[in-house]
């Protein structure tokens, strides 16, 4: 199985909102040009701490594991951390990870992250569904 989501049982979320958030990855993975052939697994946590997440999301290269804190969090604030996290999964592809330090904050890799992941976001509710705009959890 080339992707998968794991939304941790206790974050108590919805199927409808599971269900957007995994359109929404397959989304981006087709945006970033990345398909479905890449293994990817995308959890979505409810406890930070025995997750190893230091803000809100961060992706391992080693394994293309990208873990997400979602407690408390809006589907469109969730998406966004995905997509922040799977366009350094994207860098990673194009050879950009490794080359130069990636700085926590700022810096080519970290601008890039942002700014796409927020075009996205933007391209998913005009393309696909506007219920990423959803309240709160």
């Amino acid at each position: 199985m080339p992707q998968k989501l794991i939304v941790k049982k206790d974050l108590m979320m919805l199927p409808e909102k599971q269900h957007i958030i995994g359109e929404f990855c397959i989304y981006c993975m087709d945006q970033l040009g990345m398909g479905s052939d890449i293994d990817t697994i995308i959890q979505i946590e409810s406890d930070r701490d025995s997750s190893g997440i230091k803000t809100t999301a961060y992706y391992n290269p080693a394994d293309n594991n990208v873990r997400v804190y979602g407690s408390g969090r809006s589907i469109a604030d969730i998406c966004r951390s995905i997509a922040h996290e799977l366009v350094h999964m994207s860098q990673h592809v194009r050879g950009l990870i490794g080359k130069d330090p990636i700085k926590d904050i700022g810096g080519f890799h970290e601008d890039e992250a942002n700014a796409v992941a927020g075009q996205l976001i933007k391209m998913f509710a005009k393309d696909v569904t506007r219920e990423i705009y959803e309240s709160r959890m």
